[in-house]
């Protein structure tokens, strides 16, 4: 990836943030709340960093798959799949692997919840939250994007194809817009849709352990961490443990991972049942 694929990719960004914007101000879900100056400003510089850091490590990947490539073909070339059926069984590895498994990963690790936090301490959610991400995120998730690619031989058309539609759902599904509850519910039997991704932003870790999924829903709901649409217009955004001072700080969110508080690490799955605090089924567990 040259110079221009960063143009091109901060243009895509930039774009689809600002049009998603412009959404928001003529069809908002609720009523944008009060929320501490500069939150905006924060989640924009954010973003230009997540976006020239995966940039870097999708540049030295490309180079590493060229050169993987002229060594040998990948398994689903020799096994003979037609190129179309690659593509599509390589998306359906990919947003499993990078959107729900990555993700997933990211709630049940207190290590690799450090990094993750930053994005779920935004006290709203809007478009601008979308690539509210700490590096660390984008280098985890990158080796759960670049490891099936790279072990099965996914096409590269594969990768392009999901990460344009990561940008343009990921930034629906954060944006503030509303979208008629029975289109939403129809949608999310097997898309990511606007409301299925706002209960994943809930305060209530029973909702926020749960809508794992990227761009595809149907991992939720057969590995039975759904959470119905219709409790998007209850939740209540951003993490009781970081001050909503401290979530508008470039700073801050950039050092957090680094430092250990009381309440840094989440509850594990073992102590929040502990607890008696509800949790999403286990994959295998009852619907």
């Amino acid at each position: 990836m040259k110079a221009p694929d960063l143009l091109t990719t901060a243009t895509i960004v930039l774009v689809t943030l600002a049009l998603l914007s412009l959404v928001e101000l003529a069809a908002p879900m609720v009523e944008r709340a009060p929320t501490h100056p500069g939150r905006r400003a924060t989640n924009l510089r954010l973003t230009v960093l997540t976006v020239l850091f995966n940039w870097a490590i999708m540049s030295a990947a490309a180079v590493g798959a060229l050169a993987l490539s002229d060594l040998t073909p990948g398994p689903m070339t020799r096994v003979g799949l037609p190129y179309a059926a690659q593509i599509v069984i390589g998306f359906v590895i990919v947003d499993f692997s990078f959107g729900y498994l990555a993700h997933r990963a990211m709630h049940w690790s207190p290590v690799l919840w450090r990094a993750h936090r930053i994005h779920h301490s935004d006290p709203f959610v809007d478009a601008t939250t979308t690539l509210r991400n700490h590096p660390l995120e984008g280098l985890w998730r990158s080796v759960c994007l670049l490891a099936p690619v790279w072990a099965l031989g996914i096409p590269g058309e594969t990768v392009v194809l999901h990460r344009l539609l990561t940008v343009f759902n990921g930034s629906l599904e954060h944006a503030n817009v509303r979208l008629w509850p029975p289109l939403d519910r129809a949608l999310s039997l097997v898309w990511v849709t606007p409301n299925m991704h706002k209960v994943h932003h809930s305060r209530e870790q029973v909702e926020t352990d749960s809508n794992y999924g990227n761009i595809l829903s149907i991992y939720d709901r057969m590995l039975h961490t759904f959470t119905p649409t219709d409790a998007a217009f209850a939740v209540v955004y951003g993490l009781d443990e970081v001050d909503p001072v401290c979530a508008t700080s470039l700073r801050t969110l950039l050092a957090m991972p680094f430092r250990a508080t009381q309440s840094s690490d989440r509850e594990s799955p073992v102590t929040s049942s502990a607890s008696g605090r509800a949790l999403p089924d286990a994959p295998g567990g009852p619907a």
